[in-house]
């Protein structure tokens, strides 16, 4: 296990511990405790990007997204409520930032900018853009957060600003091409560095 990924999981261990010893009220509550404490081992972001993801008119559900840049690292972390309970949702940096209608025309294909088949995160071969499923709660919330190197918020070609993070309707099975079969977006959110 990689450097990284094992303080990761320490911080991540430490934030569940702290919160349900301090006891939360809200899930910003507990991703702002769990944020912290990855903060506090990876130290302070050198970027970031804060999302509001854009739903339909009557969706009834809603979220907001942040992306930190922690040297190779970046840290996702997503809070979305009101979707249907127990139940996975797809994740994906598309190519496009127009969300506006948020169409599949207007999102362009996930972020790929290596042009490998669709796949799971994390293995080879998948696109940077591919991110691991969100599963809501029982009560339609979702508390995501996931760490990759496949993307940046700081330059290069990994670079996602300037594009969208799309949640879409269905799993993403890491299989069919072009895009998991996830379905059409529910969510998406114009991604842009934060001052």
């Amino acid at each position: 296990m990689r450097f990284h990924d094992r303080l990761f999981r320490l911080a991540c261990a430490a934030a569940a511990a702290v919160v349900l010893a301090g006891g939360c009220s809200s899930i910003g509550a507990w991703n702002d405790n769990r944020v912290s404490v990855v903060e506090q081992v990876l130290g302070k972001p050198e970027a970031v990007a804060n999302v509001a993801l854009v739903t339909p008119p009557g969706s009834g559900y809603g979220g907001r997204a942040r992306i930190a840049q922690h040297g190779a690292l970046v840290v996702v972390r997503v809070d979305m409520t009101g979707l249907q309970p127990n139940r996975d949702y797809g994740l994906h940096v598309h190519e496009h930032g127009d969300c506006l209608g948020a169409t599949a025309a207007g999102l362009g294909g996930h972020f790929n900018p290596e042009g490998k088949p669709h796949g799971r995160p994390g293995l080879d071969p998948s696109h940077a853009g591919d991110l691991p499923n969100m599963r809501a709660d029982g009560e339609g919330n979702v508390i995501y957060v996931h760490q990759t190197n496949a993307v940046s918020i700081v330059g290069g070609p990994r670079n996602v600003i300037g594009r969208s993070l799309v949640v879409s309707r269905d799993a993403d099975d890491y299989r069919t091409q072009p895009d998991g079969n996830s379905g059409p977006p529910i969510a998406c959110g114009f991604i842009r560095r934060s001052e």
